[in-house]
């Protein structure tokens, strides 16, 4: 090489210091580029390896600290995202033509929507929260009546919805099946007769029975789970049967075999309808009794051992009120139900009654239960005469499978739902609780004792 060259030979070397006047170096560029893209794969290739072995290795704090966190930052971002075409797909969204101009001042014709708007997204557990607003010309009913088609166009597995403010409806999307598998019932510890715990709700939560507020009819046919909310009941309140908080009867007029293996929990158990008859009649005394003295103290009863709460379970209520065939005795028991039914919750006595047929001629006092709990029913006209008018798109009962027993939907006095499944008791834990916390002179032998 010349040294008196006036331009030297630069080194062709990929790192060397481009020539300010030479222009971009794209190789450099590209060369960069390659080694970014090649780490940010190694980055998360690392990083899908390290969730991969975490998720195997302990799937609980997996769940826990991240799956259930990315899962609901994805359900957010992806419902705000995605609110317009669902709202324009599920028919809540309206369109009107206008006239713009263009750049080049051409009129022009473009359809503008409206849609009701998301004013906030909350996200709790595996249930999405949406607060939605009306636009202009809807109500909170339109907005009610879509939540079916919204729950499966976001793939949830159920979805309800409360009217929270003028024109403002929450939606609660559950994301995740909760029911999919029946759960053995847990041995009860509670001696607080208001409320049992008797199996799960679909959010994932506790399904609490609340026994003193209501009186509830339990609606299913045949194989639909109906044991399972008579075993939940009468078992749950085992320990505060045992503390006198609370007296259970019941009335099975087939032979008594529903109450027979926890027969001990029970103060009383009419097998007839003449048993029937008499139950109801001193059911009536009790609240002539107790409602007077009550009227000085206290507007609500409270359990306490000087008053118990007093439980009526009645299986199969239509052998009550309509296949007794005795004329006198058949209305002596709708009157003195139906009186009951009326009078009884405030006092300290409540009923939860179990049927398989919904007609209204087999139930002519329906409409004096406060709290309907819908099991699988056999047709969508089903749900209509069990439920009402519009009730079979809220709570399915007619879709429940089969092969999911003690399935249903608790329908609330204000008309709010929420899709349950019961506990299952098996009969030796029936017998145990039976047995621990029952009246002694009816507890029942153990068989492994004979």
């Amino acid at each position: 090489m010349n040294p008196y060259d006036a331009y030297p030979v630069i080194p062709s070397y990929v790192y060397s210091v481009p020539d300010p006047g030479g222009g971009i170096d794209f190789g450099h560029l590209a060369h960069l580029l390659k080694l970014g893209i090649m780490c940010l794969v190694a980055t998360v290739a690392a990083v899908a390896i390290s969730l991969i072995v975490w998720r195997l290795r302990s799937p609980a704090k997996y769940e826990r600290h991240f799956g259930s966190r990315a899962r609901q930052a994805w359900w957010e971002f992806w419902a705000m995202t995605s609110w317009p075409r669902i709202a324009k797909s599920c028919g809540l969204s309206t369109s009107k033509r206008v006239t713009r101009k263009d750049m080049q001042g051409k009129q022009t014709m473009k359809t503008v929507w409206t849609h009701p708007s998301i004013v906030g997204v909350t996200k709790s557990g595996d249930c999405l929260r949406l607060k939605v607003r009306t636009r202009t010309g809807q109500t909170v009913d339109d907005l009610e009546e879509a939540v079916p088609a919204i729950r499966d166009a976001v793939g949830a597995y159920s979805g309800r919805s409360t009217v929270v403010a003028p024109g403002t409806v929450r939606m609660e999307f559950v994301m995740r099946e909760f029911l999919s598998e029946v759960q053995t019932a847990r041995r009860p510890t509670s001696t607080d007769p208001i409320a049992v715990q008797i199996g799960r709700c679909e959010n994932g939560s506790e399904w609490i029975f609340p026994l003193a507020a209501f009186q509830s009819l339990v609606l299913g046919c045949s194989g639909s789970g109906k044991s399972m909310i008579f075993s939940g009941i009468a078992g749950g309140l085992g320990p505060a049967v045992k503390a006198g908080t609370a007296l259970l009867f019941a009335i099975d007029l087939k032979y008594g075999i529903e109450v027979s293996i926890g027969s001990a929990l029970f103060t009383k158990v009419a097998t007839t309808e003449a048993e029937a008859a008499w139950l109801l009649t001193k059911l009536e005394e009790l609240l002539d009794t107790r409602g007077p003295t009550m009227a000085d103290r206290t507007r609500s009863h409270a359990p306490s051992t000087v008053e118990p709460l007093v439980v009526l379970l009645i299986d199969e209520l239509a052998e009550l009120t309509a296949y007794i065939t005795d004329p006198a005795l058949k209305k002596q028991v709708a009157k003195s139900l139906s009186r009951i039914l009326t009078k009884g919750r405030a006092i300290g006595v409540v009923v939860v009654a179990f049927t398989q047929d919904p007609r209204k001629e087999v139930l002519p006092m329906r409409g004096l239960f406060t709290q309907t709990i819908a099991l699988r029913l056999r047709s969508r006209e089903e749900v209509t005469m069990v439920l009402g008018d519009g009730m079979a798109d809220r709570a399915p009962a007619h879709r429940i499978s089969p092969n999911e027993p003690g399935t249903g939907y608790v329908i609330h006095e204000d008309g709010s739902t929420m899709r349950v499944r019961a506990d299952y008791w098996p009969d030796s834990l029936i017998r145990s609780v039976a047995n621990e916390y029952g009246h002694p002179s009816r507890k029942q032998a153990n068989p492994s004792e004979n």
